[in-house]
């Protein structure tokens, strides 16, 4: 009940968002937890910070880290919440693989893995039911526009976790659900970062044309 009533309110909407709290103080609220419980947000954190990379791995390494990290947690709520982030790190994947005009990924992790190489040329991996922008999503992928296509997951994200995080108040659950949406606040100030230096690069670019790049 300490915990979670220290914890400043997050956004209802991702867009715009700025941290409530930096992850220093994060980690101060974080150590009124149980021992036990600690150790399973450590796990969790492991698993954010691990995916975040996983695609610039070797599959067999990312295959077994992958059942190494999912094999330590055992909150069912965690195994839930991570699952949809993995999904979700998947299919960005597969995205960067196909604008390359490389071939289906062979890491296999995730719910959707399969799906993906069988219907990898259609537009949406045949995920629509699961994710109704991803056909357009995929579309501003290929057209070059990344960053606005992480964005809009990152977002999907955020209302399944929202609205997840409803049905708890007091009890450890609400804590791993806040934990989650307080990483996906950081990611998106890390997108809208690159968003605004890539927009800075562009200005810059017309605005010198040629000579854009002499002081690179």
């Amino acid at each position: 009940h300490m915990l979670v009533a220290s914890l400043p309110p997050l956004p209802v909407r991702l867009d715009g968002a700025r941290l409530p709290l930096s992850p220093e103080r994060l980690q101060d609220r974080l150590r009124l937890l149980e021992p036990e419980d600690a150790r399973e947000i450590a796990q969790l954190f492991e698993v954010l910070q691990w995916s975040r990379q996983f695609a610039e791995q070797t599959d067999r390494a990312v295959a077994q880290r992958y059942e190494e990290l999912m094999r330590e947690v055992a909150n069912p709520v965690i195994r839930e919440v991570l699952t949809v982030v993995i999904d979700v790190r998947m299919v960005t994947t597969a995205l960067r693989l196909r604008r390359r005009g490389e071939g289906p990924p062979t890491v296999g992790i995730g719910q959707w893995f399969d799906q993906i190489r069988r219907q990898y040329k259609r537009p949406d991996f045949g995920l629509g039911f699961a994710y109704p922008r991803l056909a357009e999503l995929g579309a501003r992928f290929e057209q070059g526009d990344v960053l606005a296509v992480h964005r809009g997951l990152l977002r999907g994200t955020w209302e399944f976790l929202r609205k997840r995080a409803e049905g708890f108040s007091f009890e450890f659950e609400a804590v791993v659900l806040y934990v989650v949406r307080w990483s996906l606040i950081l990611e998106a100030q890390k997108v809208d970062e690159r968003r605004g230096r890539a927009a800075f690069d562009a200005l810059v670019t017309e605005a010198l044309g040629e000579y854009a790049n002499v002081f690179a």
